[in-house]
């Protein structure tokens, strides 16, 4: 893939973490009030979020599968799926946040789904543009 997506990747990636930062700390908290008032604001939220995610990552690496047991799975969306888990489940030991079985839900379909569209993008858009050069 270009080195064009893997720095979308990146950037992509300062964005996120910059968002996680301000959702765990208790003073800035209130910027995310308005994701309450929309019906499930909050699932939504976490699946385009990590779903992007998983979409550049995977772009990034040029859509690349691992198999496991006569499955492909892409490398991209186990790594981004290892790394949301644990962002999640270290929320058990911060104060004012909560882990949320639903959230990692949310996470793992927009992971997958995301995922896959990269997959197909890759497939049918980016392997022609490495055939061309």
């Amino acid at each position: 893939m270009s080195a064009g997506m893997k720095i979308v990747a990146v950037i992509y990636t300062f964005i996120l973490a910059g968002i996680i930062v301000l959702a765990d700390v208790s003073e800035t908290r209130f910027l995310f009030a308005f994701i309450n008032k929309i019906s499930f604001g909050d699932k939504i939220g976490h699946f385009c979020l990590m779903g992007m995610f998983s979409l550049v990552v995977n772009l990034a690496l040029g859509a690349k599968a691992i198999h496991i047991w006569k499955l492909n799975y892409l490398l991209g969306s186990m790594i981004v799926l290892i790394i949301v888990a644990a962002e999640e489940f270290s929320q058990i030991f911060i104060g004012g946040r909560s882990f949320d079985a639903g959230d990692l839900l949310a996470d793992a379909a927009g992971i997958f789904v995301f995922g896959e569209m990269a997959r197909f993008l890759d497939n049918n858009f980016f392997k022609f543009e490495i055939s061309r050069q």
